[in-house]
């Protein structure tokens, strides 16, 4: 308790003086003090709000504005109850047993009806991302720091949902949903790639599912989750911990920064991961994918899983696009973005859009920490890699839209590059 009070005082503290009073003390010392004493007490403490979140690293509250109650979390849309458990890391088979029931897996597509994700399942605060969208926001915003440049730019993100949705309406079945990845496949749209929906059934344009051959791609994934959980777990395991309520202060470190002499760069951090969290959860709520553990109980999940849709992953989406909204800004591009192969030691860039779909994407200290988080999710048991590469699509696509087709409108986030520039100028 103690442990957990100081970190989230201290990161509270700091956050809320860089950020002024009227943002510091309605974020920072109320997430410091919830985190610290919501996650650190013990099971029989007097109940507390636990650290809020109202989605993606987005500081919140508990549903109370909403009506939904008193909802202690241990993370971002996870139970307390689901906190984490220490699971033995010993593989070793003996008299025949498996130390867990790996090979105990379940075809969701052999079930009548398919096993896929119910409104029910959702996380009870954050509920209404099943229901219809809703491009003004206005459940999410109940839970939400106001004053914040993200909530700005999420707004402007979701009023533009059909520039980034393709969704024609209607009911919400098996069609609706074919037309929809066909949208988003499209070589003039690259949402998302027909081989991240493999899994789905999706073939090609005008083909139904195929979900003869989607199971087998379902279960090579489960097999490379449970290689990850014998050969890695253990090392990223801590690391996926920390990541789990917050990926920010992974690049915050990453490239040094004094939140006191760069809040702007933290801004546009927070705008990036408020964009991907109203795509990728609108993604989800469509997908309706079940969790890996869901299918495969022995894969044993420390913590969690988190109580939403696994398709796509909320942390890469988030990750990759903030690590590229980073790269927007030329001196941090400079200093971290990628080298240019003809003066490899000299300046570097920001990518181009093309080439990270590339086969060999090019990569640099910022892209490789976004990959980095995306991967702990999957060694922790949450993602499929499929749920990965689509996050990291998706953000790709986002980020090009706004940066470099300018089909996406998002005055925020330009002014918070530009506001983030002026805190890396050398003088």
């Amino acid at each position: 308790m103690s442990g957990g009070f100081s970190e989230g005082l201290s990161e509270g503290l700091s956050e809320g003086l860089s950020e002024g009073l009227s943002e510091g003390l309605s974020e920072g010392t109320s997430e410091g003090f919830s985190e610290g004493y919501g996650e650190g007490r013990g099971e029989h403490a007097p109940r507390s709000r636990a650290r809020p979140f109202g989605g993606g690293d987005i500081p919140g509250g508990t549903g109370f504005p909403g009506g939904y109650g008193d909802i202690a979390r241990s993370g971002f849309a996870t139970p307390q109850d689901l906190a984490f458990k220490p699971w033995a890391a010993d593989f070793f088979i003996k008299d025949g047993a498996l130390a867990f029931p790996i090979d105990h897996r379940l075809n969701p597509w052999a079930l009548n009806p398919h096993l896929e994700w119910r409104t029910e399942d959702w996380d009870p605060a954050i509920r209404y991302w099943s229901l219809d969208f809703d491009p003004l926001l206005t459940e999410w915003l109940q839970t939400t720091n106001l004053a914040g440049p993200n909530v700005m730019a999420a707004r402007e993100f979701a009023q533009q949902y059909e520039l980034w949705q393709f969704d024609e309406g209607g009911p919400d079945n098996e069609q609706r949903l074919l037309k929809q990845i066909e949208a988003l496949t499209h070589s003039d749209n690259r949402w998302l790639t027909p081989k991240q929906v493999t899994w789905w059934g999706w073939q090609r344009p005008g083909q139904p599912r195929d979900l003869v051959n989607a199971w087998p791609e379902i279960n090579r994934e489960l097999e490379t989750l449970v290689t990850d959980m014998k050969d890695s777990r253990v090392a990223y395991l801590n690391e996926g911990r920390a990541q789990d309520p917050a990926m920010r202060p992974y690049f915050a470190q990453l490239l040094g920064i004094d939140p006191l002499l760069k809040p702007w760069t933290g801004h546009l951090m927070r705008c990036a991961t408020a964009v991907a969290h109203i795509a990728y959860m609108y993604f989800k709520a469509r997908f309706k994918r079940v969790r890996p553990s869901k299918l495969c109980p022995g894969l044993a999940v420390p913590f969690g899983p988190p109580e939403h849709p696994a398709f796509p992953s909320g942390h890469s989406t988030a990750a990759h696009l903030v690590a590229l909204c980073l790269l927007q800004v030329p001196p941090i591009a400079e200093l971290y973005g990628v080298a240019d192969p003809q003066n490899p030691h000299g300046p570097r860039g920001a990518p181009k859009a093309d080439d990270l779909r590339g086969a060999s994407p090019p990569q640099c200290p910022l892209l490789w920490l976004a990959g980095r988080i995306a991967r702990n999710r999957e060694r922790l048991g949450f993602h499929y890699p499929s749920d990965s590469a689509a996050g990291r699509h998706i953000a790709i696509k986002i980020w090009e839209s706004v940066f470099d087709l300018k089909t996406i409108r998002l005055p925020t986030v330009e002014r918070a590059v530009h506001r983030a520039a002026a805190e890396w100028q050398r003088v």
